[in-house]
Order: structure tokens, then sequence, then C-alpha cells
């Protein structure tokens, strides 16, 4: 985890968790913090000072306690109280009693000390959550479906093979696949090594070098209403062996899913900005035009790129207008949801790799892009060759 502690290094905010579950917090770390000349007090009757305690963890360094930071750094992304309500229902899972006057950051601590596990899968989800480069793969047979409650619970064959495979590529076994079902999605997340690397570090006053193996968390999800898998992995050898993998242990076919085009953009050369309507699309307030990227192709690939906060509205100011002759091959756009204060950043590029989160809100985007005409049908699709073992790069 990183060393983040800008919430935690002021005192103010630490006068906010309670003085008892503070205590239980720093008292796996009591030896450290003395070396550092703070007291842990043995109760509550005894005044903590927020001050010195503050002034240690502004200050990280080689010696802080890995599980601290870890701790911290899992409380503080859960202290908002925009976040209490899922903390509640975390709570109440574990079978927590949580009285009327709980706060949010008693509330992540008491889960934290109860089982950590609890607020650090609900981190990797969030972060997750974020991601926005995914690549597609829609179905090899339209015919066939995702049913849910037909994949398999055990996911051991599937972490095995990861395994195999990793450990093929130097980076380490000990995988581990986590399944989250929502309404509209199955999102698998692939925790893995990465190559060992080796850094300079300090102990003290000392040179010294750190050798260790970073974490990686991969994602795999399946959507359940347009058929198809996405994935999002940092190389293209990953990118095939999930869709290998997934196929395999969850459908019991390597090529359940294939490569093939999603995503066109031909319909901003057809229709010109009639292709940003959005007025039949309930949860979408407006869509902007912000960067294109031509390919025109020839024996240099010559390329062109323009950006404005409108294209539409800024290329007619220099006698421009969007080009029909050169491919397009990748735009950008801004989309304003309804209720939010800013648009989003959706960036679409012709084939398969699409730029925007998942969940709820990602659902009215991608409904707007298959009104739109950016998204390839299934009947173009069936007409377009499949690539099985190709991702697109």
């Amino acid at each position: 985890m990183p060393l983040q502690f800008k919430s935690f290094a002021r005192p103010d905010l630490l006068k906010t968790i309670h003085p008892s579950r503070l205590i239980s917090l720093l008292e796996p770390h009591r030896r450290f913090l003395e070396g550092r000349g703070f007291r842990v007090p043995a109760g509550t009757e005894q005044e903590l000072d927020c001050l010195a305690l503050a002034g240690i963890l502004a200050q990280p360094d080689e010696e802080t306690p890995s599980e601290l930071v870890e701790a911290l750094y899992a409380i503080d992304s859960f202290s908002d109280d925009m976040h209490f309500d899922e903390l509640l229902t975390l709570a109440e899972a574990a079978g927590l009693e949580v009285s009327d006057e709980e706060t949010t950051v008693d509330l992540a601590v008491r889960l934290y000390l109860h089982d950590a596990n609890l607020l650090e899968r609900k981190l990797q989800e969030q972060l997750c959550g974020r991601r926005r480069t995914f690549e597609s793969y829609r179905l090899a047979d339209p015919a066939s479906g995702i049913e849910a409650d037909n994949l398999p619970a055990n996911l051991t064959p599937l972490e095995a093979d990861l395994d195999r495979y990793f450990e093929s590529k130097k980076r380490g076994g000990h995988s581990r696949v986590i399944r989250k079902d929502g309404a509209s999605e199955i999102r698998f997340l692939v925790q893995h090594g990465q190559i060992c690397r080796r850094e300079p570090s300090r102990k003290g006053g000392r040179s010294t070098c750190t050798f260790f193996r970073p974490e990686k968390t991969d994602v795999v999800l399946l959507d359940l209403v347009h058929r198809e898998m996405r994935i999002n992995a940092s190389s293209v050898p990953d990118l095939r062996e999930y869709r290998t993998l997934f196929g395999r242990h969850l459908f019991r076919n390597d090529d359940y899913f294939v490569f093939a085009e999603k995503y066109t953009l031909e319909p901003l050369q057809k229709a010109g900005e009639m292709a940003l309507n959005c007025r039949d699309i309930e949860g979408i307030e407006s869509v902007k035009l912000k960067e294109v990227e031509y390919a025109w192709g020839g024996a240099f690939e010559h390329t062109e790129t323009h950006r404005a906060a409108d294209l539409f509205k800024a290329l007619p100011l220099i006698r421009r207008g969007l080009e029909c002759e050169p491919v397009i091959r990748k735009a950008v756009f801004e989309i304003k949801l309804s209720g939010e204060k800013r648009g989003r950043t959706v960036t679409i590029k012709a084939g398969n790799r699409s730029g925007y989160g998942r969940g709820d809100e990602a659902m009215l985007i991608e409904r707007w892009l298959r009104a739109r005409g950016f998204v390839i049908t299934e009947e173009r699709a069936q007409d377009a060759p499949t690539y099985p073992a190709l991702a697109c790069a």
C-alpha cells in the first residue's frame, strides 16, 4: 500500500476516532511508536497526544510497520460519510452491532480490527472499479449466453492454471480470483505477482537494497446484458490468457469468447453533430466531441489529431470540418450525466478498446453508444472475421 498519511497527519482528524478504538489500532505497534517518542496509553482514562502521533505519521520511513501503513490507508479510504452505508452493510454481514452514535471513521476502524480483509477487499473493488481501458470480446456463438447461476462456484482450478501461466512468465504463483456479482455484470478481480524488483533504500543511516515482488490486480468482466467479456490487463499475452482460461473454466470452451471489432467511429463522419444526440437516452444531459485522431495512411503512416472543448464548434472557426477521407482511429467525448456537476471523459478507439468506467453509469454510456451506431451490431459482427487468439494491441 502507498504511504498516504495526509489525512492522518492532521491531529483534528485523529481526534475524531474514539480513543478506545484508536488505542486498539495502535497497540500492536506500541514498540515502534515508543521508539519514536510516543506513548500508547494503557486505557482511555489517559489522554492521547494526537499532535505527537500526527507528527510521527506525517513522516513514515522504512521502519514504519507495513501493517500500520495498510491499516491507516484502508481506514482513510473509507473515512468519508458517503461510505457509511456500505460500511454498515459490511458490519451487518459480519454480525457486528452498530449503535446510532457510530461515526463513519469509527465504523471503519471497528471493521478493520474485526477483519482487515473486509476493508481491504472492498478497497480493491473500488480501485478496480475505476479502471477505464477495457478490451471487449464477443460470444463466438451468438446463440449461446452467460447464465450467472451456471458458473462454477469453485475457482481453484482456474487459479491453478493462472499460477502455471504466471510462473512461466517469472511472476510467481499464488494468484487469487475474487468474484463480485452486480445487477448487470459479474466482476472477477485477478490478484497476481509481478516481476521481482530491487530498489535502493535506506535503513537508518545505511544505504541498502529492498528486494520484493509487486502485486497487480487485473479485472475480467462478464456483461450479462450485452453478453460479452471485457478485460483490463497490462499486456496482450495476459489478455489472451484470460480470454482462454476464463472461457475454459467458466464455460468449458477455450474459444467461448473471440476477438472481433466492436467499435466504429463512422457515425461521426456520416451524421456529423447529429451523432452526438442524446435526447432519447434518459440520464444523459449532453455529449460533446473533444478530440479526434485521423489515420491518413500512406507510406509514412500520417496521423493527425484535433482537440478542443467542443470540436463541432471549434472546427468551423478555422474553416475546417470533420474529415471524411481518413479513418477516425480515436474519438474522445465529454458525456454529462444527469445530477453530476462535471462531464465524464469517454475514449473510444476503432476496434475493441474503450475507455470508461463500469457499473450503472457505464451502462448509460453503452446504451448511448449503441443507439448512435458506435457499437457494431451483432449482425455486422457476424459478417466480420473473428480472431480467437488475438487481442487489440
